[in-house]
């Protein structure tokens, strides 16, 4: 049986269910405080239609509520325990839209993956104990902690992780089961699995997509097949990498629609 998400008072006065209050004031950081996702040029209109791929506890479901009342928001998370979360938080906030548990790939059907219960965010179909640590130790010195106290947290972290089973959807299938017109955001996390879940997006259906900002582990290429990709489908791209991951291969992607 899934647990009972704990929950937690955000800086704004929010309460959020979350699996852990680490990561949840990581994640209200990034996406509140920073608004690392409505960078260069991305922006919510009213009525936007919000795709939130690898959406852990729903906290950028959330911030996409709140910062622009009555989008609809179509959220994707494949572990069962954020998952209980993100349900937890939709339904607590009541955001209009949908929560699926599911990953999002390139083609339909089921998959394993690997799920860290002490560091969700990490979970994934491509992780090894030797690149989380090593991402994980970068991100503590970079964060301003010392070489001494980042090997004591690392010595701490419980190495702990779980393979599940989850069902994979393609994005051009939920359009055309859900009669989706317009989308207005597409976001995605998914740790070193965005080619795939672009891959599943038809040609006849990019038009429909008017900004895409992605997280993009640049291994074997990504992040160039992921520019051009977007590029030949008419969007503007701007990439980024943030202060916190300088040193690592994850950098963000803004792609949108030149206005007009």
């Amino acid at each position: 049986m899934t647990p009972v998400p704990e929950t937690l008072r955000l800086p704004n006065g929010t309460t959020v269910s979350h699996i852990n209050a680490g990561e949840a004031q990581f994640l209200y950081r990034e996406i509140f405080t920073e608004r690392c996702y409505l960078r260069n040029g991305i922006e919510l209109l009213p009525g936007d239609v919000v795709f939130d791929v690898g959406a852990n506890i729903g906290m950028f479901t959330l911030f996409a509520h709140l910062e622009r009342p009555g989008v609809t928001v179509h959220a994707f998370e494949p572990a069962p325990m954020p998952f209980a979360a993100l349900r937890a938080n939709v339904l607590r906030h009541g955001v209009p839209g949908r929560v699926d548990q599911c990953a999002v790939s390139d083609e339909a059907g089921v998959s394993r993956m690997t799920f860290y219960p002490d560091a969700t965010l990490m979970s994934g179909f491509h992780t090894d104990p030797a690149s989380r640590r090593e991402l994980l130790r970068t991100l503590g010195l970079n964060g301003g902690y010392s070489t001494e106290d980042v090997d004591i947290m690392l010595a701490q972290l419980p190495d702990t992780s779980e393979e599940i089973e989850t069902t994979t959807v393609r994005i051009s299938d939920v359009i055309a089961e859900r009669g989706i017109t317009a989308i207005g955001l597409l976001k995605i996390d998914v740790e070193k699995s965005e080619r795939r879940v672009l891959a599943g997006i038809e040609d006849a259906d990019w038009p429909r997509i008017r900004q895409v900002v992605a997280e993009v582990h640049d291994t074997e290429g990504a992040l160039g097949e992921v520019v051009a990709l977007l590029h030949g489908h008419g969007f503007t791209v701007v990439t980024e990498q943030e202060p916190l991951f300088v040193g690592t291969d994850i950098h963000q992607v803004a792609a949108r629609r030149p206005a007009g």
